[in-house]
């Protein structure tokens, strides 16, 4: 379904009174959720990215890493969890391979008076200080040397980290991609995300003579969007990776997810050079993304960054929707004109931003009237002045929104863009 068809029905409460029982359901639950999060300090040099670690007692009376979080030096972090008794570590990971060893500086939350977290419950200053040398091992205290896997049987006890797919090898016609799945992430994001669909997938095994090239899809969409640009990527230079997120999630959320799954993966294989292509609404997240990566010192380069039909002042229909909607999915908010979100994607200047390549999309239906669109975004929204003046070329197609994805010259400026992003003599 294509992603403005699926706004007008939501919007026109077409949709039935019970998928908006899904939407409230599947909000109360994810509210339910327990958030602990806080801050890392650290000596001023480091030798190595912080691992965060939360972990859980088991049945054994062992404590087992049940989802971690990395960071490039000093500053924030979090973890999303079902209700439940943890503990928490961080140490310096001077050899980057994401697992503890001994020597290894460390901190710990006193593991006899553990962090008891409830349903709803936010518990977010917590401050674990790196020394510069740490006495003992954390092994003697934690298991850190992988995650603990989730039980499929059992949702209650898993994390968004063990719910998260890091690399996994696929293929963009797995029954996952399908458009179903696609529309549930909308409606039941939390559904979507227990089902394991969620995180950065790879189309061929990590080849690191091979520049991944991130592909972002917009509302109520799926990589599988993207099946054309992919077949017409140049595939002896670069290596497709997909992000699958449940539409309907707070956009601030899903761009925080992307870059924590981006710095493990980078992590896991010594990335040093990323582009990423969004589509739509994946822009907007894009973007958010991007913010997040630049604001900090990462050792990943991003080398491109091109966006396709993206909404950059938004959508009216989003505004609607939250005024008159059941129940609102979260993303409306975020892709309603003048949300905080869409305020914050140009509020300040980036140190060393990529290189913006900004697409929109023109062609309208004949019989249409008003603002000139593209079928599902206005073009005034896709050229909004704050993402025009950042850019560093704009391009025009007169396609529609989900026909560009398929155009023969569109493939070929994408693979130009990212071809000139390695070689600017080119």
């Amino acid at each position: 379904m294509r992603p403005g068809l699926c706004l007008a029905l939501a919007f026109g409460f077409v949709a039935g009174g019970c998928v908006f029982r899904d939407v409230r359901e599947q909000q109360r639950e994810i509210d339910a959720a327990c958030v602990v999060a806080g801050s890392v300090a650290t000596q001023d040099e480091l030798q190595g990215p912080i691992v965060v670690t939360l972990a859980r007692r088991a049945d054994d009376g062992a404590w087992r890493a049940v989802d971690n979080f990395v960071l490039e030096g000093k500053g924030r972090w979090v973890f999303v969890a079902p209700p439940g008794a943890y503990g928490l570590a961080a140490f310096e990971d001077v050899n980057r391979d994401l697992q503890y060893q001994p020597g290894e500086a460390f901190a710990l939350i006193d593991p006899s008076g553990p962090i008891r977290c409830t349903a709803g419950a936010r518990l977010t200053d917590f401050t674990l200080r790196v020394p510069e040398k740490s006495e003992g091992r954390l092994d003697a205290t934690f298991d850190v040397s992988r995650l603990e896997p989730r039980d499929p049987s059992s949702r209650e006890y898993a994390t968004l980290g063990q719910l998260t797919s890091l690399g996994e090898v696929t293929a963009l016609s797995h029954a996952r991609f399908d458009d179903d799945n696609a529309r549930s992430g909308m409606w039941r994001p939390l559904d979507f995300v227990v089902a394991g669909y969620a995180g950065v997938y790879f189309l061929e095994p990590y080849d690191p003579r091979k520049i991944p090239v991130l592909f972002v899809h917009g509302i109520n969409g799926t990589p599988a969007n993207f099946s054309y640009l992919i077949e017409h990527l140049d595939r002896t230079r670069f290596q497709p990776w997909v992000y699958y997120y449940p539409s309907g999630a707070h956009l601030g959320n899903v761009a925080r997810h992307l870059d924590q799954s981006i710095v493990k993966l980078s992590l896991r294989h010594d990335v040093r050079r990323i582009a990423v292509v969004a589509h739509s609404m994946g822009g907007l997240v894009a973007r958010g993304f991007v913010l997040q990566h630049q604001g900090r010192a990462d050792p990943t380069q991003i080398v491109a960054f091109v966006t396709i039909s993206t909404p950059w002042n938004g959508h009216a229909a989003a505004e609607l929707g939250v005024k008159n909607a059941p129940a609102v999915v979260r993303a409306w908010e975020d892709i309603a004109p003048g949300s905080e979100y869409l305020r914050g994607l140009y509020a300040r200047p980036v140190p060393g931003e990529p290189p913006h390549h900004l697409i929109f999309t023109f062609e309208r239906r004949a019989s249409s009237f008003g603002p000139s669109d593209d079928q599902t975004v206005t073009v005034a929204s896709q050229l909004a002045a704050p993402a025009q003046r950042n850019a560093t070329r704009v391009y025009g197609f007169d396609a529609t929104h989900m026909s560009v994805l398929r155009d023969p010259e569109a493939a070929a400026l994408v693979n130009q863009v990212l071809s000139r992003a390695l070689d600017p003599a080119r």
